[in-house]
């Protein structure tokens, strides 16, 4: 397993910037870029942005083999229904 670590360090920055200071995410050491996009749009659904604001931030949902039939399976299983904006809990 590998760590992907991103922190802010300079005080006077954190305290303005409105994002996320610090992530950690432990991931297989041999990731794909592919992979690495799927982590960050799970991110992304599970900090509350809708479908189509992640759609329009990463493109394309679909890559290698997938076919769109996957895709609805993965927003199925975000809690992301057509028209809806938040995921469901």
């Amino acid at each position: 397993m590998a760590k992907l670590i991103f922190r802010y360090t300079d005080e006077e920055l954190i305290e303005e910037i409105r994002e996320a200071k610090s992530v950690e995410l432990d991931v297989p050491d041999d990731m794909n870029i592919h992979e690495f996009k799927l982590v960050c749009i799970r991110l992304a659904a599970s900090m509350g942005y809708g479908e189509k604001s992640i759609t329009k931030g990463f493109g394309d949902l679909i890559y290698g083999e997938e076919d769109r039939h996957n895709l609805k399976d993965l927003l199925d299983e975000l809690g992301i229904k057509k028209g809806n904006k938040e995921p469901n809990n």
